[in-house]
């Protein structure tokens, strides 16, 4: 299997987002090759729809986007593994999925949920999983906005591990609490190569808190101040 990894966190191989990312692909039990957005030269979207109406999908930009595209193109499987910055995407990482626009046609139409859609990779047509933490207490409230922006780019069945309480990972003390988590992203990996899906009772386990949120809260609460009172 050609997986493709796009790693959207500036700390690239230390980032906590990945190290959840290579629990999933453990269980994949496959390779694949790591892509640093904050390492290249993209520019933004110019909304001159060339790809839709003169080059039939391709992006007549000139900068390294084209070739993490054509990689796109060409893998079996996209990971794309996005830290939880503002409730989005890091900027360098949101200038890479503007440009994805290419993989849809112009032509919409109104879908079963009486929403607009465009014909293309928003069929599920590329097998694409999302994998992001943040450093909020919880996934409801906080993820919504970067998982509606994937499943309505490349499908409803987008398979998704949405990590909170992601400072956790940041201290060995924890540890107890973080690997489980790691260990259910493996398993939600092996159930992905099997069946295309993570499992119910996998997808319950990466969904809630390590620890209680009010708990959370306190303990970030307290590192900030602390971390204040020192500057």
């Amino acid at each position: 299997m050609k997986i493709l990894i796009i790693n959207g966190s500036p700390y690239k191989e230390n980032s906590t987002t990945l190290k959840i990312t290579r629990a999933f692909m453990e269980g994949l039990n496959e390779t694949a090759e790591i892509v640093h957005t904050i390492d290249l030269d993209i520019n933004p979207c110019r909304a001159c729809y060339a790809c839709w109406v003169k080059t039939n999908g391709k992006c007549v930009q000139n900068d390294e986007a084209i070739t993490v595209l054509n990689k796109i193109r060409e893998a079996d499987l996209v990971i794309w593994s996005i830290p939880l910055y503002c409730y989005s995407a890091p900027s360098h990482c949101k200038a890479l999925m503007d440009r994805t626009v290419c993989f849809n046609s112009a032509e919409m139409y109104l879908g079963d949920d009486e929403c607009t859609h465009h014909y293309g990779y928003e069929d599920g047509s590329k097998k694409t999983v999302l994998i992001s933490s943040g450093g909020l207490p919880d996934v409801k409230g906080n993820f919504d906005g970067l998982v509606f922006q994937l499943k309505r780019m490349f499908g409803e069945n987008t398979a998704t591990i949405l990590c909170a309480e992601a400072g956790l990972f940041l201290s060995p003390e924890t540890e107890p609490l973080t690997l489980p988590y790691l260990e259910a992203a493996k398993k939600a990996g092996t159930e992905y190569k099997a069946t295309g899906l993570i499992s119910k009772d996998t997808q319950m386990i990466l969904d809630v808190p390590m620890i209680p949120t009010d708990m959370y809260i306190a303990n970030v609460n307290a590192t900030f101040s602390a971390m204040k009172e020192k500057n």
